[in-house]
């Protein structure tokens, strides 16, 4: 019976019908602490405090995990030395400037130490798990850099959903994406994929807008807790 009614309580937080939606536009730090101010909790990753490396599939961190879409990236990216072992096959955590590809901290902090971001490293694209660790959220913003400048196609998707196909973006464009779910959710998969390898971006500055339950459903669940708790002593 407990079962039933806590489905019956989530079935009905969920009423509204899903009409997932995104919004990209030219990013400035403006726009950007606008769209994050809006949220009554931001949970942000801006990727700081890591070190160059590859990242194998499945890379965790407080805004769910990352993985490659594929694809041995094989361009300058990936041949080009660096500073760490590269052989195309993962993502990869960069700093500096990759081909056009930049940090967007830097401009939202002000300091110029702030350069790393999550880089697709030539690979089709980048797979996001999104989860706050059992956590709802409703929107989530992002920065993407330096996509489709080489000829490649990208569609952003959440789960089986385009939601938007882009091309053509001139170098080093950096895009402010907004992504609206339009209801309380506790998981999404978004992709970021491109029609070809060796066209490669980055995103960075997440910002996941954590939503608590409403009260009424946290007083039900209460209830159901006590309720359980009498039948156990009644028993």
């Amino acid at each position: 019976m407990k079962s039933l009614i806590l489905s019956a309580i989530f079935t009905a937080l969920s009423a509204p019908a899903f009409a997932v939606s995104v919004s990209i536009t030219d990013f400035s730090k403006a726009s950007y602490d606008a769209a994050v101010g809006s949220m009554s909790t931001a949970i942000i990753q801006d990727f700081e405090g890591t070190t160059e490396m590859m990242v194998a599939d499945g890379y965790s961190t407080n805004v769910g995990s990352f993985s490659t879409l594929g694809g041995t990236g094989s361009g300058g990216t990936v041949n080009d030395p660096d500073d760490f072992f590269n052989d195309g096959t993962m993502l990869a955590l960069r700093d500096g400037n990759v081909y056009g590809r930049t940090s967007t901290t830097s401009v939202l902090s002000g300091d110029s130490n702030d350069d790393m971001f999550l880089d697709s490293n030539d690979t089709l694209g980048i797979k996001w798990d999104v989860s706050l660790g059992g956590s709802m959220f409703d929107r989530l913003v992002l920065t993407l850099t330096d996509a489709t400048d080489v000829g490649a196609t990208m569609y952003i998707k959440v789960g089986d959903e385009l939601l938007e196909t882009i091309s053509s973006y001139v170098n080093a464009a950096k895009k402010l994406v907004e992504i609206d779910f339009g209801m309380m959710v506790s998981s999404a998969t978004i992709f970021f994929e491109n029609n070809r390898r060796n066209d490669g971006f980055s995103i960075d500055d997440i910002a996941v807008s954590q939503v608590p339950l409403p009260a009424s459903a946290l007083l039900l669940l209460g209830g159901i807790g006590g309720l359980a708790g009498l039948r156990r002593r009644k028993g």
